[in-house]
């Protein structure tokens, strides 16, 4: 269920920069390397958003920790 969740919003994130790509009049059509970033995006998003997250939630703890130890 997670992983289809998952690769769902990435197919939602790479539609939605594949039109904002098309729209785009300053960018090539031509250009690999546009083509490149479109395509890894939305493939990474599902490792990405889990190690933010991750990240996000280790900071905060150390942040109160830090802040509990203080009070002390």
């Amino acid at each position: 269920m997670i992983v289809i969740s998952y690769f769902s919003i990435a197919l939602i994130v790479f539609l939605v920069w594949f039109k904002s790509f098309l729209n785009d009049t300053a960018t090539s059509k031509k250009d690999v390397i546009s083509w490149i970033a479109l395509i890894m995006g939305p493939l990474f998003w599902p490792v990405v958003l889990p190690l933010s997250l991750l990240q996000i939630t280790s900071k905060k703890s150390v942040v109160k920790t830090a802040q509990c130890e203080q009070e002390l």
